[in-house]
C-alpha cells in the first residue's frame, strides 16, 4: 500500500468515528417513547383518558371526583324543610262549646229514667229530653259542630234530625217542620240553622215547642248537664 492510499484509509476511519459519535449524540438527545412529548401536549390516548375522567394510571382523577360530588350546600338546598319546633308544638283544636238549639222556656225537664204522665197519650212514659217552648216556624240551630247522621219523619216525635258531635255525643231535635235545612251526611257548625219548629204528634196537646234530647255512647243523658248549662 502506498503512502497516498494509507492516508485515505486514515481519513475514512476518522469520518466513521465522527459519524458514530454523531449517532450517539442524536440517540441521547432524541426523546424516548416513554417521555412526555415536547411542549406539554399529551398523546391521543392520554387526552382521551383525561376527558373521560380517568387519569393516566387508570384511576379516577381528583378533579373529576370533586366536580361530580354534590356540594354540601346543594344537598342542603334540595332537602325538604323540616317543620319548626313551634309548628310541632301547636295544640290540637278544641271542640266547639255548646249552645242551646233555640231560645225559650224549658217547661218539661229531662226525667232521668223516671216515668211521667204524657198528657197527649194519656200514659206514663219516660221523658228522655227537654221541651223548649217556641212558636211554629222559629229557627232551630245545631248545638255544636258535627255531622248529620239521620233525618227522618218519626210517627211519634215528628220530623227528627240527629247530629253526631265529639266524644260520641249525639244531639236529637224532634218536632221540626218537614222542610229541613240539612240532609244526612252534611257537616254542620255550631249555631247553624238546621230547620224550624213544627209539630210533635205524641205531644200535640202541649204548646208549640221543640223536644230536644241527647245521647252519649247510645245512652240517654240530661242535655243541659251534658252541654254544661247547669251544674251537677
Amino acid at each position: 500500500m502506498g503512502a497516498g492510499t494509507a492516508a485515505w484509509v486514515a481519513v475514512d476511519k476518522t469520518i466513521e468515528r465522527i459519524d458514530q459519535n454523531n449517532d450517539r449524540v442524536i440517540e441521547q438527545q432524541a426523546p424516548s417513547s416513554t417521555q412526555e412529548p415536547a411542549y406539554g401536549f399529551p398523546d391521543l390516548e392520554e387526552a382521551g383518558k383525561a376527558q373521560s375522567g380517568v387519569g393516566v394510571d387508570g384511576n379516577k382523577s381528583a378533579s373529576s371526583s370533586s366536580s361530580t360530588a354534590p356540594s354540601s350546600s346543594s344537598a342542603a338546598a334540595s332537602k325538604p324543610d323540616e317543620p319548626s319546633v313551634e309548628a310541632k308544638a301547636q295544640p290540637e283544636p278544641q271542640p266547639s262549646s255548646f249552645v242551646l238549639p233555640i231560645s225559650g222556656e224549658i217547661f218539661a225537664p229531662y226525667s232521668g229514667g223516671e216515668l211521667v204522665k204524657n198528657a197527649t197519650l194519656k200514659e206514663w212514659r219516660t221523658h228522655d229530653g227537654i221541651d223548649i217552648k217556641a212558636d211554629k216556624g222559629a229557627q232551630v240551630k245545631a248545638v255544636c259542630d258535627g255531622k248529620v247522621t239521620a233525618v227522618r219523619d218519626d210517627p211519634l216525635m215528628g220530623m227528627t234530625i240527629e247530629i253526631l258531635h265529639h266524644d260520641d255525643i249525639t244531639s236529637i231535635y224532634c218536632g221540626l217542620d218537614k222542610k229541613t235545612s240539612v240532609k244526612e251526611g252534611d257537616s254542620v257548625q255550631v249555631g247553624q240553622a238546621i230547620g224550624t219548629v213544627g209539630d210533635i204528634p205524641c205531644e200535640i196537646s202541649l204548646d208549640p215547642h221543640l223536644h230536644f234530647a241527647m245521647k252519649v255512647g247510645g245512652a240517654w243523658v240530661d242535655p243541659l248537664k251534658t252541654m254544661g248549662k247547669v251544674s251537677d
